[in-house]
C-alpha cells in the first residue's frame, strides 16, 4: 500500500497546507486517534510547522479522516513528508487503513473559517490529449455550475518533476448537494465523453470546503454581474437605515438639540456603518444567496433584480407616507 502525493504550486516561500485522506477501518478508530496524538507532538518541534487540524468522518458521505497541516512553506512541508520520521509512523498504522492515504499539498493563504464539502478529483493525461482535455472541462464546469450548491471549481495542471496528475478541487455547499452532482446521469454522461480522450480519474471526499485554496491572485475576480448585485443589495439595507435614523433620531434629538450638522452626519455614519457590517448586510446576502451565486440563468438573474427593484419601490412608498403626515419632530 502506497501513498498518492499530489501538490498544487506550492513552490516559494509561500505558506502551504498539507492535506492527508486515510481511510481507517472502523475497529481502528481508537487506535488511530492515539496514533494521530503521537503524530501531532512530533509535528510541533518540526521545523516550519504551523498548525494542525483533523476533520473525523461524517458517515455516510465522508469516510476519510481528513487531516491539515500547515507549514512556513513548501521545503518545510516536503520536509516532514519525505522524513524518516513521518515513514517509520506511517507503516505502524499502515495495517489499520483500508486504502492508501492521499496527501496533496496546496498554497495557503492562511486559516479561516471553512466552509461546503469537497471532492478531489486527479487525471492522468496523456500529453496528446491536453487540449481534449481542457475542451472537456471547460463542458464539465459549465455543467457543475448550473447544479445546486455549486461555489467552486478549479483546475491545476501537472508541475514538472513533482507530479504527473490534474487536480480538480469541487466544492459544493453541502455534502447533499455534491453527492446530488457526483451521482447525477449528468455527470455521468460528462464522464463517459472524458472516456473518449483517455482521461483516467481517482476521487475523494471531505467536508472541509477548502477555502484558502481560493484566496490570493488564484481567487477569481468578481465580475461586472456580480459586482452590481451585491452594491444593489447593500443599498437595499442603505437606505433605510439611514432614513430611519434621520426620521427617528437625526432630526428630533440631534437637530432639534442644536447639534451641528457635521458632527450629526458623522455620529449618523457611524451608527449606519456599524448596523450595516454587524448585521444588515451579512443578512441580506444570505437572504439573495441563491442570488449572488454564479451562472445561475437568466430566468434566476431577472427574478433577483425584479424582487430587490419591488423591495425599492415598497420602501420609498412608505417613507413618502411617513413623511406626508410631517417630521417625527
Amino acid at each position: 500500500m502506497s501513498a498518492k502525493f499530489s501538490t498544487a504550486r506550492p513552490e516559494g516561500p509561500a505558506a502551504v497546507a498539507l492535506v492527508v485522506q486515510r481511510r481507517v477501518k472502523d475497529e481502528s478508530y481508537a487506535v488511530y486517534a492515539r496514533w494521530q496524538a503521537r503524530a501531532v507532538e512530533r509535528l510541533r518541534i518540526w521545523p516550519g510547522f504551523i498548525a494542525h487540524e483533523l476533520i473525523p468522518p461524517s458517515p455516510p458521505e465522508h469516510m476519510d479522516w481528513t487531516i491539515v497541516q500547515r507549514f512556513t512553506d513548501a521545503e518545510a512541508a516536503r520536509g516532514w513528508l519525505e522524513s524518516p520520521e513521518r515513514a517509520e509512523m506511517v507503516a505502524e498504522i499502515r495495517p489499520h487503513l483500508l486504502a492508501d492515504e492521499e496527501v496533496h499539498l496546496l498554497a495557503d493563504a492562511g486559516p479561516r473559517p471553512q466552509t461546503g464539502a469537497t471532492a478531489f478529483i486527479s487525471y492522468k493525461v496523456a500529453p496528446e490529449e491536453e487540449a481534449n482535455v481542457l475542451a472537456w472541462q471547460r463542458t464539465i464546469y459549465a455543467a457543475e455550475a448550473r447544479a445546486p450548491g455549486f461555489l467552486r471549481h478549479k483546475l491545476e495542471r501537472p508541475v514538472a518533476g513533482v507530479r504527473e496528475d490534474w487536480i480538480i478541487i469541487l466544492t459544493f455547499d453541502t455534502a447533499d448537494n455534491l453527492t446530488r452532482w457526483l451521482e447525477s446521469p449528468e455527470r455521468a454522461t460528462l464522464l463517459k465523453e472524458g472516456a473518449k480522450v483517455k482521461a483516467a480519474f481517482s476521487l475523494s471526499r471531505t467536508s472541509y470546503g477548502f477555502d484558502f485554496w481560493f484566496r490570493g491572485p488564484d481567487a477569481p475576480a468578481p465580475g461586472p454581474l456580480e459586482i452590481l448585485k451585491n452594491n444593489l443589495l447593500v443599498l437595499l439595507v442603505l437606505y433605510p437605515i439611514v432614513f430611519l435614523w434621520g426620521y427617528s433620531v437625526g432630526g428630533p434629538v440631534l437637530d432639534r438639540n442644536g447639534v451641528p450638522f457635521w458632527l450629526a452626519l458623522f455620529i449618523g455614519n457611524v451608527v449606519s456603518t456599524q448596523l450595516l457590517g454587524w448585521w444588515a448586510v451579512p443578512t441580506i446576502f444570505r437572504v439573495f444567496a441563491w442570488w449572488l451565486k454564479p451562472a445561475r440563468g437568466v430566468g434566476r438573474d431577472l427574478l433577483g433584480f425584479g424582487i430587490v427593484f419591488v423591495l425599492y419601490a415598497a420602501s420609498m412608498a412608505l417613507y413618502a407616507v411617513l413623511l406626508t403626515h410631517g417630521p417625527a419632530w
